[in-house]
């Protein structure tokens, strides 16, 4: 296990949280969570910040208890559509309540007095971390720890310690209950999946959240209590109900974890058995378990992938957004680009909408760059501040991880934005859904606007995608690229090498994946030369060397992050 340092300075703001609590034959005054959470937000009080409920009732009758407490709502879904419904509607009653944090939690959770205390101080410590888009405390039963854990290699469940407290690195999975969303996050992912309406719909938000290059923060300094049905599955669990868990835990393992995980799942669902007869458990478990260690060990995996989209079809449909229409995050990477910066972000905000968004990481600028974009004065943009200078690599991966957007356009702050940029890259991403990159040629031009003649950057205008081609003459030029936020799980970290860019890196690993990029045939990028360009044009020997690392990193990529060696199959 390895641990993420901050990188930013922490910021205190309230905390605006909504609690969704989803219930299931019980009433609301009869729930541990939402007696709790009534309980921890009067200790709370108004001046930390605002806590707001909606108790989601799937049960078969509901009815609203009569004289909720201010800011508690109820909503009756009598067809128990299940979690994932509740949730993503929750994320829009946050929204229109102006809430910036998702809190969801079982019924029979029960949360400490100081919960919104500690998770409004973890809320700020989070703040010095670029990408966090979650924080869970710890939660465990009868003193086993439960959640959160890692996967070692990829497929091994591991635990962090009691009372750990901090951002790892590797991607972190989490119970529902107790988990607290940064909801623009959650937009990003696209929301709760409503095929996983149900089990594993925690497992299925967090991989998604990774997938779109987000961190979770550990709060292990918050202790949380719960009743795991999957440990006392004689009283606690129906053998419907242990059906669906099992077919959509091996529906999330055969979407979105690799070949070894696989083998680990199976080896489990053996070890149940033996548990099963040791326990004395029903014959009905005992048969479920054995069926699904058969269609394990003699159905092919596409096969089970198809049977699992084939019988939640009916509610993928019924979740179906009506139409594309994706945030943008321009993700900008400055340092002492005073001079120029004004007129980048003018070339750029003038093609962003509304709810679109700069996001803009300054690595420790000497000149007067931070006061230049301050003077903006634009809500849409973002600027954050490393404590230390840390070079453009790790400048970049935090502005990317900090973006928000469905797609994330790369910027330098000493270029200019053709007035068509945004316009033509998007037009190209809503007609090639499978496209992960998007680029563009580049018009050269110098530190006072002037043209110049062209150069190698362009490759006469031959771009050509493929790994090897790639690996040994680069045509990705990062400020003219722009990526699908679902990317970013396969390319992030980046490789600590510096001796090449983030561009090649993240044009050859999607080239490796087997992605697709497209190259627009235009002048959308006036891209300046300067003296204090991040890039240039490198000796022969330095050329050799750069491109031996840049291979040297995918292979050691590889046994690095076996997680990310495969793109998650998809439906």
């Amino acid at each position: 296990m390895s641990e993420i340092r901050p990188v930013f300075t922490p910021e205190a703001k309230p905390l605006k949280v909504m609690v969704v609590i989803v219930l299931y034959k019980i009433r609301a005054e009869d729930s541990p969570a939402f007696r709790s959470v009534i309980a921890a937000r009067e200790s709370f009080g108004r001046n930390a910040g605002e806590v707001r409920v909606l108790l989601w009732d799937n049960s078969p009758v509901s009815g609203a208890s009569e004289n909720l407490p201010e800011g508690v709502a109820y909503f009756g879904d009598e067809s128990n559509s299940g979690l994932a419904t509740a949730y993503n509607r929750a994320m829009e009653w946050a929204e229109l309540h102006g809430a910036e944090w998702l809190l969801t939690l079982d019924q029979d959770t029960a949360v400490p007095p100081d919960f919104f205390h500690k998770m409004g101080n973890s809320a700020t410590a989070a703040t010095q971390y670029a990408g966090v888009g979650a924080i869970v405390p710890q939660i465990a039963a009868s003193g086993r720890r439960l959640s959160p854990n890692w996967f070692q290699f990829g497929a091994v469940p591991r635990w962090y310690r009691t009372g750990y407290v901090g951002v790892p690195a590797e991607p972190v999975f989490a119970f529902n209950s107790g988990a607290m969303l940064r909801l623009d996050a959650l937009k990003q992912a696209g929301g709760y999946d409503p095929r996983f309406w149900l089990d594993n719909s925690d497992a299925m938000i967090f991989s998604k959240l990774h997938e779109h290059g987000k961190r979770v923060y550990v709060a292990g300094d918050i202790q949380v209590e719960h009743e795991f049905s999957m440990k006392d599955m004689q009283r606690r669990m129906s053998a419907v109900r242990y059906e669906n868990a099992l077919f959509a835990e091996t529906a999330f393992w055969d979407l979105r974890m690799n070949r070894i995980a696989g083998w680990e799942r199976t080896l489990r669902l053996v070890l149940r058995l033996f548990k099963h007869w040791a326990r004395g458990d029903a014959a009905e478990l005992r048969r479920i378990t054995w069926h699904e260690l058969m269609r394990r060990l003699f159905t092919p995996r596409r096969t089970r992938v198809k049977e699992w989209v084939e019988a939640t079809e009916e509610r993928a449909k019924r979740a179906q957004r009506p139409m594309w229409d994706p945030r943008i995050s321009v993700c900008m990477a400055s340092y002492n680009g005073g001079p120029y910066v004004d007129a980048q972000l003018q070339s750029i905000l003038s093609q962003l909408g509304p709810n679109d968004e700069v996001v803009i990481v300054d690595d420790g600028s000497t000149d007067d760059t931070v006061l230049r974009i301050e003077e903006i004065a634009d809500a849409r943009v973002k600027l954050l501040r490393h404590r230390a200078n840390a070079g453009v690599l790790a400048t970049f991966e935090d502005a990317l991880r900090c973006g928000t957007g469905e797609i994330l356009f790369l910027a330098d702050d000493d270029d200019v934005w053709a007035p068509t940029k945004v316009q033509r890259f998007m037009e190209v991403f809503s007609e090639a859904a499978g496209v992960g990159i998007v680029s563009s040629r580049v018009r050269m031009i110098d530190e006072h606007d002037r043209p110049l003649a062209d150069s190698r950057i362009n490759r006469s205008g031959k771009f050509r995608s493929g790994f090897w081609w790639n690996l040994f003459i680069n045509h990705y030029q990062g400020s003219a690229m722009a990526v699908r936020a679902s990317l970013l799980g396969q390319v992030l970290p980046f490789p600590a090498q510096q001796s090449f860019l983030h561009d090649a890196w993240i044009g050859t690993r999607n080239d490796l994946l087997g992605g697709k990029a497209v190259f627009i045939e235009q002048d959308l990028l006036f891209y300046r030369r300067h003296s204090k360009n991040a890039s240039r044009t490198k000796p022969l020997t330095e050329q050799i060397r750069t491109r031996v690392e840049l291979l040297l990193a995918h292979l050691s990529y590889w046994f690095l992050y076996p997680a990310s060696g495969r793109r998650a199959m998809q439906w």
